[in-house]
């Protein structure tokens, strides 16, 4: 997780960290946009880079301000440590940027990918950008970048089955016989009859067994005794000797789910025990199926996760809290909206809002349609009122070049505020 040390969330570039909608209405009146701006993609403040959204929010900005891309290009130039994160972010903020008619982030990407030391992630960039429909970049860039590189360095960084390889695999030669050869490396050889039994068809006692045994099967195994609601699964969360380094145990989640409203008896008991690990199993299951008198549980676990920072664990009892409409969690959700580094849970925070102080999720919702995270923006299109700004907005992101994922969810809204307002009329 990062350890960038982040500004208030109160402050624009507190906000702009966090990739919040605020910071991007805030953008155009704020004094030190363009440095607060060229700093986030610079130095990364993604809290979790494996699943908080950057790309298009920050290359939204540089469009909206008309930014120069000269510092950019001069970090990607300075760099030439042995690992690519450093660069990895600016790489991804460039890549959509000609999409919106910025051709010179087209020159800076494919001038990178062609001679860059990190060259390869350049070519992810554009492989998971769309970039590759620009001629601007791709007119000639199998050529020249495999024209720069040994066989060596093409096989370390060829992904068989990702692009740009595949498409650079029908006219390049080199590429085509490096991945031939890296799938053949990969084989398994001569296929042969998977012969473990389906899952479904193995009888309790045995799927007891994998369970006590370990290894790969075991959650699939744990999550079918669920399904088939056997109540042993409950011993096994209890037990500490199944758990994995960090604690947990995969496929308790998923078993207990299976069991409804029949797990709740137990997992009341779990939550008033010393054991973290049953903690959480027990609040996963009142926040899925428990009652109002279930709130405080609720209520006591968002708080504790927000006042310490734990953002994934806070996303629990959002859900459950919004699923009961209580409305006391509005300003612990609130403070958790505005609050978090990690941006992916504003989703949950937002689902939280909605069920919980409907009014107020509708000004996050309309915050949230400039958010970093796809999912946060899809929901904020369903929540958002119905007002002529939300409705521009809402035909803007139906065809916005950098938000595709939120196309339908735009379209929808337009669709359903057309349906209401003539029902109206």
């Amino acid at each position: 997780m990062s350890m960038i040390e982040y500004d208030s969330p109160a402050s624009f570039r507190g906000q702009l960290q966090r990739g919040r909608g605020a910071a991007a209405h805030r953008a155009s009146t704020a004094p030190d946009a363009a440095d607060a701006v060229y700093e986030c993609v610079i130095t990364d403040t993604r809290w979790d880079r494996q699943v908080d959204q950057r790309d298009s929010y920050l290359a939204g900005l540089i469009v909206r301000l008309d930014l120069p891309l000269t510092p950019i290009q001069q970090h990607l130039l300075a760099y030439d440590g042995q690992d690519a994160e450093p660069v990895e972010l600016a790489l991804q903020v460039l890549a959509p940027l000609p999409m919106v008619g910025r051709l010179d982030a087209a020159a800076v990407l494919r001038g990178y990918a062609i001679d860059g030391p990190h060259w390869s992630t350049a070519l992810e960039a554009i492989g998971d950008s769309g970039a590759m429909r620009l001629p601007a970049i791709w007119d000639g860039l199998a050529d020249d970048v495999i024209a720069n590189r040994d066989d060596a360095q093409l096989a370390q960084a060829i992904w068989c089955d990702t692009e740009p390889w595949t498409t650079f695999a029908r006219s390049q030669p080199r590429v085509r016989r490096i991945i031939d050869e890296l799938r053949a490396s990969r084989s398994p050889g001569p296929a042969r009859r998977d012969t473990r039994p389906e899952i479904v068809a193995v009888d309790n006692g045995d799927l007891i067994g994998i369970v006590a045994a370990g290894g790969s099967e075991r959650r699939r195994a744990l999550e079918e005794l669920g399904r088939r609601g056997d109540r042993i699964v409950f011993d096994f969360a209890e037990d500490p000797g199944l758990r994995n380094m960090a604690g947990w145990l995969p496929g308790i989640p998923q078993a207990l789910h299976h069991f409804g409203p029949a797990a709740l008896p137990r997992a009341r008991t779990w939550i008033g025990s010393d054991d973290d690990t049953l903690v959480a199993f027990g609040e996963r299951v009142v926040a899925e199926v428990g009652d109002r008198g279930d709130a405080p549980v609720l209520l006591a676990a968002l708080h504790r996760a927000v006042v310490a920072g734990n953002w994934c664990a806070a996303e629990v009892p959002a859900r459950g809290l919004g699923r009961l409409g209580i409305h006391e969690a509005a300003s612990e959700l609130m403070a958790a909206w505005e609050g978090t580094v990690h941006s992916l849970a504003r989703e949950a925070f937002l689902d939280g809002l909605r069920g919980c102080a409907p009014h107020e999720a509708e000004a996050v919702a309309v915050e949230g349609l400039d958010d970093c995270e796809p999912t946060v923006r899809q929901r904020a299109c369903e929540a958002a009122p119905d007002t002529a700004a939300v409705r521009s907005r809402l035909r803007e992101l139906t065809a916005d070049p950098l938000a595709p994922e939120v196309h339908e969810a735009a379209s929808t809204k337009l669709q359903v505020l057309a349906i209401l307002t003539r029902g109206i009329t």
